[in-house]
């Protein structure tokens, strides 16, 4: 009998109580404080937009970037990891998603004389093709790079296309291009009577500073040519230097 009772109670007597519950929503409504990187990356993934917003603007992000980049016409997806330099200094990185202006922005994070992360170089990245992506990668030992890809660096009112990879090494609070190639590019035939031709180059990380670049060129469905080279990492220079285009496959001239 008192099992029925409590039943009953639960359903008939206790809706509110049952309505809090369904309302109960974890996350964080208060300041994020500017500690740990993997600490505030995790906290930015639950937290409200208020804090969000406020830890940008504390970081040194100007504030209408910030606004944009936690707006909900945006993507939320904000980003921060840690980077690793040759001299063993460790930096932050964060990458906010396309927003103002059709801009995505990198971020680098250095602590200062109180070891508050702190902005002190950032580039800017044209998404009109669609936000960049980014990835960490060590072609040398105890050193990471941003490598970032595709960066939109033109396009026609004809369907063209073009989207840049770029390499980045970090040193001295600055973060230097060592690396820059077109990787997607979109040519439509003047008629339009034919499918567009696409260029698309893939990146592969090799031991001893290499990086493998693999560019392929078809339309449709249809594979045009297949070309490799590498770069590879030049001490002297401080940066990645590339071979020439050796053909994997040549079923047409239509290369763009």
């Amino acid at each position: 009998m008192k099992l029925l009772s409590l039943v009953f109670c639960l359903i008939y007597l206790c809706p509110p109580l049952h309505g809090q519950y369904l309302n109960y929503r974890a996350g964080i409504s208060g300041t994020i404080p500017i500690e740990k990187l993997e600490t505030m990356d995790e906290d930015l993934l639950i937290a409200d937009p208020a804090p969000r917003l406020d830890l940008l603007k504390r970081l040194g992000i100007d504030s209408n970037i910030a606004e944009a980049a936690t707006s909900p016409r945006f993507s939320h997806d904000i980003q921060i990891e840690p980077l690793r330099t040759q001299s063993g200094k460790l930096y932050g990185i964060l990458s906010l998603p396309c927003g103002i202006q059709n801009l995505a922005f990198i971020y680098l994070l250095d602590r200062t004389g109180t070891s508050i992360w702190h902005a002190v170089d950032h580039v800017s990245l044209d998404c009109f093709h669609g936000t960049p992506t980014h990835r960490l990668l060590s072609p040398l030992p105890g050193e990471d790079f941003i490598f970032i890809e595709h960066v939109s660096s033109g396009h026609g009112s004809t369907g063209e296309l073009d989207d840049q990879a770029t390499l980045y090494s970090v040193s001295n609070g600055k973060m230097h291009q060592v690396l820059s190639t077109n990787d997607y590019s979109r040519r439509q035939e003047p008629t339009w009577t034919l499918p567009p031709v696409e260029q698309n180059s893939s990146f592969l990380q090799l031991p001893g500073g290499i990086i493998e670049e693999t560019r392929i060129t078809s339309q449709k469905d249809s594979l045009l040519r297949a070309k490799r080279r590498i770069w590879k990492w030049s001490n002297n220079l401080r940066t990645f230097q590339a071979t020439s285009f050796r053909t994997l496959r040549d079923g047409s001239n239509t290369d763009k």
